[in-house]
């Protein structure tokens, strides 16, 4: 795909019920920039019947650090790529042999760039998630990949704000009703943000981390996403000193709790319960329906190791409500020494923490 069909590729990712934000070229540029190590290059591609697009397919090649060697994948900002997304008002017999089509493209790609791994996700809010009448199993799996699912959590924004807020944790509603007498709550979005309150997130970011974390450019296409309409930016303040920043995707009726950070010399509050908040009654207002508050883990997967700060994350995210639904994921192996490595490496870890920690009496 080129800089020039970016303008058909984005009109299609509306129109497509597989595709959401992470489809788009907005995401696409951002995963291109965010870690330089990576050396990451877009091999995205359309498929076209009779001069029309009938699917797309994110991809792009990044390059892992293994232990002896450099591993290629098919991942997308050190994560796993959006899956295919297909053109509306496809027959099932039509969508099967573009699909077929489509992976068998993605295979043949893998051999040509020596790729050792590829990893797609399915998004769960994609619209054709919700449109399943009965639950089915990972889509991935008749393409012969391997399940490395995970779990996530979704917030129902239809009901109304009583309901909203009995469906949280009781510490949570506390902790709101606090915050919101100590703080007070901004909405950025593209009729209010401006360059300096952006920057302002940026340095407070930096300084949570003690670091820079990502190279400026993926700040610059955040704030683009806000200026554009697919983003909010949620801001607590104590007096007029700004103490936290909560990023939120927005991309028709979903929403992605994407990036936070809080002034660490301000753990004491709850900020991050009165961002939350606010962010959900903003999206409320403006016509989301789906909020996902992000992934979920309960204790260490093989493919998926939690720490103890993993598991007080998912905990902290789940006292909003909502349902814990899930977040379908694949890998395929092209090599057979990466696969065997990759695999060893896993159990390994997963003897050693969780299995491990179990044997000494320590709730893994």
């Amino acid at each position: 795909m080129t800089a020039a069909q970016y303008a058909d590729w984005d009109s299609f990712c509306l129109k497509s019920d597989d595709a959401w934000f992470w489809h788009t070229t907005r995401w696409l540029e951002y995963a291109l920039q965010y870690k330089p190590g990576l050396q990451s290059r877009s091999e995205c591609f359309l498929c076209l019947k009779q001069g029309h697009i009938v699917a797309i397919c994110p991809l792009i090649t990044e390059n892992h650090p293994a232990s002896d060697s450099v591993r290629r994948e098919f991942s997308y900002a050190a994560d796993a790529v959006p899956a295919p997304a297909f053109a509306p008002g496809l027959s099932a017999k039509s969508r099967k042999a573009v699909a077929d089509a489509v992976f068998a493209h993605i295979d043949q790609l893998a051999a040509n760039l020596d790729v050792a791994r590829a990893s797609f996700r399915i998004s769960p809010l994609a619209p054709s998630f919700w449109s399943r009448s009965f639950p089915h199993a990972n889509p991935l799996l008749k393409f012969g990949f391997n399940d490395i699912s995970q779990a996530t959590q979704i917030l129902d924004l239809a009901q109304d704000e009583q309901c909203l807020l009995r469906d949280m944790r009781k510490g949570h509603r506390a902790d709101i009703a606090r915050a919101s007498r100590l703080l007070r709550a901004t909405v950025f979005d593209q009729t209010n943000i401006t360059k300096d309150s952006f920057n302002r997130y940026r340095l407070l970011h930096q300084k949570a981390a003690g670091r820079v974390t990502r190279p400026l450019q993926t700040f610059e296409l955040m704030y683009q996403w806000i200026c554009s309409g697919h983003a909010i930016l949620c801001a607590a303040a104590l007096e007029e000193n700004e103490v936290g920043f909560a990023l939120v995707c927005t991309y028709k009726d979903g929403a992605y709790y994407s990036s936070s950070c809080e002034d660490p010399d301000c753990q004491h509050l709850p900020i991050g319960h009165l961002m939350q908040w606010k962010a959900m009654q903003w999206l409320k207002a403006n016509g989301t329906r789906r909020y996902e508050i992000g992934i979920q883990q309960f204790a260490s997967q093989v493919h998926s190791p939690a720490t103890e700060k993993d598991l007080r994350i998912a905990f902290f995210k789940r006292g909003f409500g909502g349902e814990t639904v899930a977040d379908w994921r694949g890998e395929k192996f092209y090599n057979r020494q990466h696969c065997l490595q990759m695999l060893q490496e896993r159990a390994a870890a997963y003897a050693s923490n969780a299995v491990g920690a179990t044997e000494r009496g320590v709730p893994a």
